[in-house]
């Protein structure tokens, strides 16, 4: 009997993003699928195979991305609905062992049905993370052999961003070829690293569960004399990304290469051996107070790791967290601002976290595009010369410090953890070798209060090691796009900065 409402208490949890039961339900019975909205029609038919419904009673969340349990469990449903194992995937739900994770039954007959084996294999880490387009076609691509039958023409290269040695381009040429998916332009553009969302999910599963809706397309390989639409990237920590080949040489200034790295990260040897382009705020009295401040602590022989490592100390060192004298809790700039502001729903602010309290929606009316890099200025100028400010101060003056040395960093709005909660808090962020760090000097120095030692917990640390520390990192690609140099209008700068 436990057994018994074990299964079913795991049925209606899962049921939540598949069922083996069959509904009759329309698009528009959820809130939040519009008729209007392109995924509509595939939001109703794959609601209708019973392979997928909503994530409570009156919503699907099309938008929500699906993690490599949902891809595990998805794959077993497919295959049992295509084999007519329904019957044998129920019965591995249901012997899963007490415990387990919700997704155990589906693993179980997956392992068992071979689906999981060489390419197709998913790494326990994945589990709980969401796929990418490329991860959940591989795992598909385990799916019997009469889901890929060929109808469409697609070259060998033909996909411009799956390059011949991803793993994943034989299942991503597959599905091209039977039709399953073609693309995201009319170039047949795969954009494999991005990852992949329900609504997405929906119509690509349809289209493998019911052949009559597969999508035609003939792709011709290019030539040799057309350069590439994409260009694939490497990081130090192994990781790779498709670009478009117009960016690559954003991307290459921050450390990635178009070959793989060899050997471990490391913040030191990647430090050492960027590439440097100092550049000042523009803003005298900041830039004279951090040329001050580099005469103090940097010396001619000191590597870039060892400059870098002395600005990060010298913030956590002599700053105190606290209301800082220049400026109060933050400086009202909104109560002296030079420059007309509409209502905050109508202001034209770039990233939403910077909007309201802290003035940054006065620098976006005034600096445009280089708003953010006039927000951070302010906080910086205000830590240096009072030496007491908040997290955003911190972060702040350690960008603009970074910059002066020549590096890329920029502040990042995120929440960290703050006992078992997390509380809305700026940190910064350089890109090392491709990889995103962490520098948070304002937690740096928290720790060094309660430890008595500056032990760099928060020093050049990757973001992806940083999981419980810090979340939500919504703003972090935003920022980095509209963080670049410091070319705002000085006559505006000094209205916003000074007295």
């Amino acid at each position: 009997m436990q057994k018994i409402y074990r299964f079913l208490l795991l049925f209606f949890a899962v049921s939540l993003l598949f069922s083996t039961v069959i509904f009759t339900i329309s698009a528009s019975a959820f809130s939040d699928v519009s008729e209007s909205d392109w995924f509509a029609g595939s939001v109703a038919g794959i609601v209708e195979t019973g392979l997928m419904i909503g994530t409570d009673a009156d919503t699907f969340s099309p938008g929500k991305e699906i993690t490599g349990a949902e891809g595990v469990t998805l794959l077993a449903r497919v295959n049992a609905r295509l084999s007519g194992e329904e019957e044998v995937l129920s019965a591995a739900v249901g012997a899963a062992a007490e415990g387990s994770p919700w997704y155990q039954g589906y693993l179980d007959y997956c392992a068992a049905k071979g689906l999981l084996t060489g390419a197709h294999a998913l790494t326990e880490d994945k589990f709980s993370v969401p796929l990418t387009r490329a991860e959940l076609l591989l795992l598909l691509s385990s799916l019997p052999d009469s889901v890929w039958t060929e109808i469409n023409t697609v070259d060998g290269g033909a996909i411009p961003d799956v390059p011949a040695d991803a793993v994943y381009y034989d299942a991503v040429y597959a599905a091209y070829r039977a039709g399953i998916t073609i693309g995201t332009d009319n170039m047949g553009t795969f954009l494999p690293d991005r990852t992949i969302t329900r609504a997405e999910v929906a119509a690509l599963i349809l289209r493998i569960v019911k052949s009559e809706m597969r999508l035609s397309v003939t792709l011709t390989a290019q030539t040799d004399n057309v350069e590439p639409a994409f260009v694939t990237l490497f990081a130090a920590d192994g990781a790779q990304i498709t670009v478009p080949a117009s960016e690559t040489a954003d991307y290459l200034a921050c450390g990635w290469r178009k070959t793989p790295y060899s050997g471990a990260f490391s913040a030191e040897t990647l430090l050492n051996a960027a590439p440097l382009t100092p550049i000042s705020t523009g803003y005298t009295p900041l830039d004279d107070m951090v040329d001050a401040i580099f005469s103090d602590i940097l010396t001619d022989g000191m590597t870039t790791y060892e400059k870098v490592l002395a600005c990060y100390d010298y913030l956590v060192e002599n700053c105190a967290y606290g209301s800082s004298p220049v400026a109060g809790n933050y400086r009202p700039i909104y109560k002296k601002n030079p420059y007309a502001s509409p209502a905050p729903t109508a202001s034209p602010v770039s990233v939403a976290a910077f909007a309201g309290d802290r003035g940054y929606e006065y620098f976006y009316i005034a600096l445009a595009d280089h708003a953010l890099e006039g927000y951070t200025a302010m906080y910086a100028a205000e830590m240096l010369d009072g030496m007491t400010g908040w997290c955003d101060h911190y972060s702040s003056a350690f960008a603009v410090l970074m910059h002066r040395l020549g590096l890329p960093c920029f502040p990042v709005y995120v929440n960290s953890r703050l006992g078992d909660d997390y509380k809305p808090h700026m940190t910064a962020v350089m890109t090392i070798g491709g990889v995103d760090c962490v520098f948070d000097p304002q937690i740096e120095a928290v720790l060094v209060s309660n430890t008595g030692k500056n032990q760099h917990k928060r020093f050049a640390i990757p973001v992806s090691e940083m999981t419980k520390e810090y979340r939500d990192w919504d703003n972090l690609e935003d920022c980095r796009a509209l963080f670049g140099e410091f070319d705002y209008d000085p006559v505006k700068m000094s209205k916003l900065l000074d007295d």
